[in-house]
């Protein structure tokens, strides 16, 4: 009987220094963090996907979609602030609490159906994303050739699902997830002709490609063919992986 209660006891150590061992070992915690940080350019991603929800939520309020455009406003809090946590926390530790502020400032006054008053908050919420990204990735990598093309990458890729998602025989069934890809794809376009003097000549290319499927979304076609398009993109962009 003692010989138990003793191995009982000592089994009992055993665990608690192995369990203890856990929680105190930094570098799993490190190893934690380090998996729970996005990279440059899937931040940059998000912070233009937040500005193409912004844009869809003008367009709503102005064609009296007041459903949709909250909708749209709502979509940068329920989708991306807690996926950019950790690296808004490496820039600022106040930053996620100033962006969840002010988007939902935004929420609303987008619910408030003053056109002009939406107008200037979507764009002083914009300028506030833009500092954002120049305070957390460097203009030199921003301008970064890879860095571009990846972040184009991203946001085909998105729009192409948010597509998909929003079509079923033809027919948008999902008007919500049908304006996300296009505003997706508009913010690539954007991306890409802005940054046209860090990019080959080869690299342009992507500028013409990226409006054909824009423009055979707007003729609504069918998904699984901006689908095959956009893995070509990424294929040349990213190569073998896609490949």
């Amino acid at each position: 009987m003692k010989f138990k209660v003793l191995s009982i006891i000592f089994a009992i150590s055993i665990y608690l220094t192995i369990f203890s061992s856990l929680y105190n070992d930094n570098s799993l915690f490190y190893v934690d963090a380090q998996q729970s940080t996005i990279s440059d350019h899937e931040f940059h991603g998000y912070l233009e996907q937040m500005i193409g929800h912004l844009d869809a939520s003008i367009l709503n309020v102005q064609n009296n979609n007041r459903v949709l455009a909250v909708a749209h406003a709502l979509h940068p809090i329920e989708e991306i602030v807690d996926v950019i946590n950790s690296r808004l926390i490496q820039t600022n530790e106040t930053l996620p609490k100033d962006f969840s502020n002010r988007l939902n400032k935004y929420v609303q006054t987008v619910k408030s159906d003053d056109l002009d008053k939406i107008i200037i908050e979507k764009m002083e919420l914009e300028k506030f994303l833009n500092n954002a990204l120049d305070k957390t990735i460097s203009l030199e990598k921003r301008t970064n050739r890879d860095h571009i093309l990846n972040v184009t990458a991203d946001l085909i890729t998105i729009a192409s699902e948010e597509y998909t998602e929003s079509m079923s025989q033809g027919k948008i069934i999902n008007f919500l997830e049908y304006q996300d890809g296009q505003q997706f794809f508009k913010r690539a376009l954007i991306l890409l002709n802005t940054s046209q003097t860090y990019l080959s000549d080869n690299d342009k290319n992507y500028l013409t490609e990226v409006k054909e499927l824009q423009k055979g979304m707007n003729s609504k076609i069918d998904p699984s063919e901006i689908d095959m398009n956009v893995k070509d993109i990424l294929c040349e962009i990213k190569q073998s992986f896609y490949c």
